[in-house]
């Protein structure tokens, strides 16, 4: 916790002696061993008077840990990157006892353990150090680590290229991947009103600030940041003046009875049926109100929605615009039927964290104030008339030209900025993929990438050999005589060229009749071989020549 600051030398000491002053008043002590001073200045010139704590004179340090970012005197963070990066590679390296080049964990394990342990460690809080990752050392860092899960994942070998390990396990490069939870950390704080007040343009001699870096990231999103957000801080719901009827343990036989219950409704009871609807024309929502057990239909609507809007939220307008209707009544029994289950549970929990919800309670409160209000479950698509009705009122909505305001829902952000990340992913894969995985990919790599992924991600072996094949850095003697560990280029088999992944999978003489069992042609290129061929081909083929089965004794290094 911060003592004393200012930005004159004299201020901050006399701040800090009236703070220890205070702490002899109260009966408190501050721990010398825990207490730091921390100089945050590129000024060289300056000198602080001892600060004594506890008749302990406080050294004065160069860094300091702050609820577990590292804060070091110029606010580079270079300390706090090479901290993480050390805890996470530990980690790491402790994964790795379980796995070899060809055994233990699969790829599916790896890249769950990385993705769901590893990287948070990584993350963690990176909306403030996000400037840290501009520099090309700290950026060349935090690849390293990605790179050596991926390495454990797919068993490649240590020359393997950062971005062709990437693109072939489908994950995103480091930096973008922090840059989009950056901003999206940013946003939520923006969403709950906490966001730092951005400073003035930084000019010669001061640091950007991160709230500028984030905002610039999504500035070219068209984010309307004046537009009310629908994330918002956790509230109690303590108040509930209405009750819920879910399916609950027994769906079938609740489905089954729907129609009787409706049926047997009082006439005197007002019903409701509300729904939401998003298609590719729009998001809208419908609610009909009835009485006279249907008969009578008191108000019918239908509603557009911003584009922005999820169906959840769809679900939640309707409910709240159909209570608006009602508010006039008093001494009233009213159901309202809702076949979204999840707007029922977001209802009913005891914490509520977007307006969308805290609008449609609200409401609901205040005609369950002067009502008896239900709020039921009701099975959709079943030929339930009410239900059915609500759903084609909201299908219209999502083609009606006057659209109602909604508050922005954290999930459409969060897509804006994903798709920013992709985009600057490919951009990465595009300038930086490596030539040979470039052609042996081609123009189906996303094609031959889910393949390869739906085929062998829990093998870990074949995983392996698809790696190799496809990045080039693999068991034949082309790469292992780049690398000094044999002493030819020549292919074993055929003894007359150099044994590249080309020649292996499609030219060797040696492997003709092979290749024709497998490819139905004798001579291809690799290209054409992945364009072609299913992948689970083209490893069975490479098992069947027994080339790559001891990868061991190729590549004792394995993952490191």
């Amino acid at each position: 916790r911060r003592v004393a600051e200012g930005n004159d030398l004299d201020v901050i000491w006399d701040r800090t002696q009236k703070t220890l002053k205070w702490c002899t008043t109260k009966d408190l002590t501050i721990s010398a061993l825990k207490t730091k001073v921390v100089m945050f200045t590129w000024n060289k010139r300056w000198n602080l008077r001892p600060i004594v704590v506890d008749n302990t004179t406080i050294e004065l340090s160069t860094s300091a840990k702050f609820l577990g970012i590292t804060l070091d005197n110029k606010l580079n963070y270079n300390e706090h990157i090479n901290n993480t990066t050390k805890k996470a590679t530990a980690s790491l390296m402790q994964c790795r006892k379980a796995v070899g080049p060809t055994w233990g964990l699969t790829p599916k394990t790896c890249i769950w353990i990385y993705k769901t342990i590893i990287r948070p460690i990584i993350t963690y809080c990176c909306s403030i150090w996000i400037r840290a990752t501009h520099t090309n050392i700290n950026a060349t860092k935090l690849r390293r680590v990605q790179a050596l899960a991926l390495r454990i994942m797919t068993g490649a070998m240590p020359s393997t290229p950062f971005v062709a390990l990437n693109q072939i396990t489908n994950t995103t490069d480091i930096i973008p991947y922090l840059q989009g939870e950056a901003a999206k950390s940013n946003e939520r704080l923006r969403a709950y009103g906490s966001l730092t007040r951005e400073r003035p343009e930084h000019t010669k001699g001061t640091i950007k600030a991160h709230v500028t870096i984030n905002n610039d990231f999504v500035k070219d999103l068209n984010i309307p940041h004046n537009s009310e957000r629908d994330l918002t801080v956790p509230s109690l719901n303590l108040q509930s003046n209405f009750t819920t009827t879910t399916p609950g343990d027994n769906p079938d036989t609740y489905r089954t009875q729907l129609q009787n219950i409706i049926n047997e409704t009082p006439e005197d009871w007002i019903t409701c049926y509300t729904d939401g609807s998003k298609t590719e024309e729009g998001c809208g929502a419908g609610y009909i109100i009835t009485t006279n057990n249907n008969n009578t239909i008191l108000h019918e609507d239908s509603l557009n929605l911003p584009n922005s809007c999820t169906v959840y939220q769809a679900e939640l307008t309707a409910i709240t615009y159909a209570c608006r209707q009602l508010t006039n009544y008093t001494d009233k029994h009213i159901i309202i039927w809702t076949d979204s289950l999840s707007s029922i549970n977001s209802l009913t929990t005891l914490i509520t964290k977007n307006n969308t919800v805290k609008y449609c309670l609200d409401i609901l409160n205040q005609i369950g104030a002067h009502n008896q209000v239900e709020l039921r479950w009701i099975a959709a698509h079943s030929g339930l008339w009410g239900n059915e009705k609500a759903d084609e009122l909201a299908k219209h909505g999502t083609t009606s030209t006057t659209t109602i305001a909604r508050p922005i829902p954290q999930a459409y952000i969060n897509k804006l900025i994903n798709d920013k990340v992709q985009k600057l992913n490919t951009d990465i894969v595009n300038k930086d993929c490596p030539r040979h995985t470039k052609l042996i990919l081609g123009r189906n790599h996303t094609k031959i990438i889910n393949n390869l992924n739906r085929s062998f991600i829990n093998n870990r072996k074949d995983y392996r050999t698809a790696t190799q094949l496809i990045t080039g850095h693999c068991g034949l003697n082309k790469h292992l005589y780049n690398m000094n560990k044999t002493t030819t280029k020549e292919c074993p088999l055929c003894g007359h060229h150099e044994e590249t992944v080309n020649h292996f999978l499609g030219q060797c003489p040696a492997l003709a009749q092979t290749r024709g069992q497998y490819f139905n042609d004798f001579y291809l290129s690799a290209s054409d071989i992945f364009d072609n061929i299913h992948i689970t081909t083209i490893i069975n083929y490479v098992n069947k020549t027994r080339r790559l089965m001891d990868p061991e004794d190729l590549d004792n290094t394995g993952v490191t």
